[in-house]
């Protein structure tokens, strides 16, 4: 008993990892998602997504260096935006956060 007691304490006493900072231009290029399609950010702040037979394209901005906000002026004129939190960085695989899942990001070179 006092052995798990230690050991609630101990991880209740780790400090959670801080967000991570990443800058804009990490993000510009194609990124796969795991069994949703792909996004394509480029440098000049505007985006597309794509899978299947679906697109969505609109304007993208990094705030606070870990949360991504996509704007896109949908359909008939009305607008929609997506927050994506950025919860860890390894190497070029982001692992985020949407309002509905958690996904898996990872950045692909062609060509």
């Amino acid at each position: 008993m006092k052995s798990l007691l230690l050991a609630i304490s101990l991880f209740a006493a780790t400090p959670s990892p801080s967000p991570p900072q990443i800058q804009p231009q990490f993000l510009v290029g194609e990124w796969h998602v795991e069994e949703d399609g792909r996004y394509h950010f480029r440098a000049n702040g505007t985006y597309y997504w794509h899978a299947a037979d679906m697109g969505e394209e609109g304007r993208w901005r990094l705030r606070d260096g870990h949360t991504l906000e996509l704007a896109s002026p949908g359909m008939n004129g009305k607008g929609s935006r997506e927050i994506i939190v950025i919860d860890r960085v390894v190497h070029e695989t982001l692992y985020v956060r949407t309002r509905y899942q958690r996904e898996v990001w990872l950045k692909q070179y062609g060509p």
